[in-house]
C-alpha cells in the first residue's frame, strides 16, 4: 500500500507549463551538479593561507669534536621561519575568487535560462502532439461517417463495391494516422517526464496561446555578466601574481647549542629577492587571457543582439500568418468540405473529388498547427537569449 501511495506522489496527471518549469529547476540533475560545484570556491578562497605556512627545522647531533654525548643533550639548533604578510595578498585573492565565483552564479544562470527554453519547447511539443491527435480524431470521424454512407449506398445499390473499398482504404489510412499521432503524444509526455523527473499524463496549457515577447536588457544578460566577472576576476588574478613578484620578507627566529648547557637565540628577516624572474610569465598569460575574454564579450553581445532581431522578426511573422489562416484561408476550407459532403451525398461530385477536399482540409489544420509550432520553437529561442516568460 505505501508503494503504491509513493508511486502516485511521483504522477502528475496534469501540469501548467509554470509547475513544468518550476519542478524542472528543481529536479534536473545539472542544475544540481551545479550548485555542487559551486562549493569549491569556499575552498579556493582559502588556498592563499598556504602563502601563510611557516617553516620548522630542528637540527640534533654534534660535532665530531665535542665531548658531551648526543643523548645528554641531542638537539642542536632551532630555526622557525614566518612569511610576513606585508602585501594585501588576502584581500587580492578574496576579490579574484569573488568574481570567479560571480561569473559562475551568471553561468548557472544560463544555464536555467537554457533549461526553460528546453523546457517550455518539450512541453508545447506535446500540446503539438495533442493538437495533431485531435485532427487526426476528426480525420478519422469524418472518414468513419462517409464509409457508413457509401455502404449504405452499396447496400442499396446506388453506388459501386469499388466505392466501398475506396472508403474502406481511407478509414485504414485513417486508423493509421491516429494510432501514430496517439503514440507520438504519449512519446512526447514521456520526454517532458523525463526533463521534469516525474510521468505527465496530461497537459492544461492551450496550445493556441502564444506568448509576446519583451525587449531584452543585454547589460543584465548572464551570458555577458559571465563575461564581465570573469574579466574582472582576471584583473584581480593579475594584482596577486604582481604582489608575488615583489620581494617576499620572512621573520626568522634561530636557536643555537653554544654550550653544553646554553642556547643562544637570534632574529633576523630574510628576503627572497626576484632578480632573474618576476612572474612575467604568469602575468602574460593573464592579460593575453583578458584580452581575449574582452573580444569574445564584444562578440557575445553581437550575436546577442543579431539573433534577438531574428527571433522577434520571424516570431511577428509567424503570428501574422497565423491570423490570416485562423481568419480566411481555414473557415472557406471548412465550409468547402461541408459542402463537398453534401455534394456527393447528392451525387453531384465523386469519391476522389470528396477525398481530395477533405485532405486538403486535414492539410490546412496541419499546417496551421505547424506554424503554431514554429512560433513556439522561436519562442523557446527568446528564452534561451535570457527573455522573460
Amino acid at each position: 500500500m505505501i508503494i503504491v501511495l509513493l508511486l502516485l506522489i511521483q504522477v502528475c496527471y496534469a501540469i501548467d507549463l509554470r509547475g513544468v518549469i518550476d519542478r524542472a529547476l528543481e529536479y534536473y540533475p545539472s542544475l544540481k551538479a551545479l550548485k555542487e560545484e559551486r562549493t569549491k570556491f569556499k575552498g579556493k578562497a582559502m588556498t592563499y593561507r598556504s602563502y601563510l605556512n611557516p617553516s620548522l627545522e630542528v637540527e640534533v647531533g654534534n660535532f665530531g669534536t665535542a665531548k658531551e654525548s648526543v643523548k645528554t643533550n641531542p638537539i642542536y639548533s632551532l630555526s622557525y621561519s614566518q612569511p610576513l604578510s606585508i602585501y594585501p595578498i588576502g584581500k587580492s585573492f578574496k576579490n579574484m575568487v569573488d568574481y570567479e565565483e560571480k561569473a559562475f552564479l551568471e553561468r548557472m544562470e544560463q544555464e536555467k535560462s537554457l533549461l526553460i527554453s528546453e523546457v517550455y519547447l518539450a512541453y508545447y511539443m506535446a500540446l503539438y502532439r495533442k493538437e495533431l491527435l485531435k485532427v487526426a480524431q476528426e480525420n478519422y470521424k469524418i472518414s468513419q461517417e462517409l464509409h457508413s454512407f457509401i455502404k449504405r449506398l452499396f447496400e442499396l445499390g446506388e453506388t459501386t463495391k469499388l466505392e466501398v473499398f475506396r472508403s474502406e482504404r481511407e478509414l485504414d489510412l485513417a486508423r493509421v494516422e491516429l494510432e501514430m499521432a496517439q503514440r507520438d503524444y504519449e512519446n512526447a509526455l514521456k520526454n517532458l517526464s523525463y526533463l521534469i523527473g516525474q510521468r505527465v499524463e496530461d497537459l492544461e496549457e492551450s496550445f493556441d496561446r502564444l506568448h509576446s515577447i519583451k525587449e531584452i536588457n543585454f547589460e543584465n544578460s548572464p551570458r555577458l555578466k559571465q563575461y564581465q566577472y570573469a574579466i574582472k576576476g582576471l584583473e584581480a588574478g593579475i594584482e596577486v601574481e604582481r604582489i608575488l613578484s615583489k620581494p617576499q620578507f620572512s621573520l626568522t627566529v634561530l636557536g643555537e647549542k653554544v654550550s653544553s648547557q646554553e642556547y643562544g637565540f637570534r632574529v633576523g628577516i630574510s628576503a627572497a629577492l626576484p632578480l632573474f624572474y618576476r612572474r612575467e610569465g604568469e602575468i602574460l598569460q593573464l592579460l593575453a587571457e583578458r584580452r581575449s575574454m574582452e573580444l569574445r564579450k564584444s562578440l557575445e553581445e553581437l550575436s546577442l543582439k543579431r539573433d534577438y532581431e531574428l527571433v522577434r522578426s520571424r516570431y511577428e511573422k509567424l503570428l501574422e500568418e497565423i491570423e490570416r489562416i485562423e481568419k480566411q484561408t481555414i473557415p472557406k476550407a471548412k465550409e468547402e468540405l461541408s459542402l463537398a459532403i453534401k455534394s456527393y451525398k447528392l451525387r453531384t461530385i465523386t469519391l476522389l473529388e470528396l477525398t481530395e477536399t477533405k485532405r486538403r482540409y486535414v492539410e490546412l489544420l496541419k499546417y496551421r498547427l505547424e506554424l503554431i509550432r514554429q512560433a513556439h520553437e522561436e519562442y523557446a529561442k527568446y528564452l534561451s537569449l535570457g527573455g522573460e516568460l
